[in-house]
């Protein structure tokens, strides 16, 4: 099946990449063992964020081109919800990254 062309915005492009910021802060300080892990436990599909990493991750690869337009919002409360990760920063920009919430 050809992949689509997907458009995205500055904004969803800017929040994709902050979740992949947050997640590899949460790999490096043992909260999580790897993506697939964090997949695996709050039931996301690995696939779909292995390959969002590829474009958003902390080294992107700016030949390839993402199928997937935006993070599941399942994804986006996860994270949040589950982890020190304020959802202000994760949303905004603004802030620091990690909360008090342990």
């Amino acid at each position: 099946m050809p992949r689509t062309t997907v458009n995205t915005s500055p904004i969803s492009d800017a929040v994709s990449r902050r979740f992949f910021v947050a997640l590899d802060a949460l790999i490096n300080t043992g909260r999580v063992d790897s993506l697939n892990q964090f997949c695996e436990l709050h039931n996301l599909t690995s696939a779909r964020y292995r390959e969002m990493r590829l474009t958003y991750g902390i080294t992107p690869n700016p030949q390839h081109k993402p199928r997937y337009k935006n993070l599941e919002i399942e994804a986006i409360y996860t994270m949040v919800a589950n982890y020190p990760i304020s959802a202000h920063w994760l949303l905004t920009g603004r802030g620091e990254m990690m909360t008090d919430k342990k």
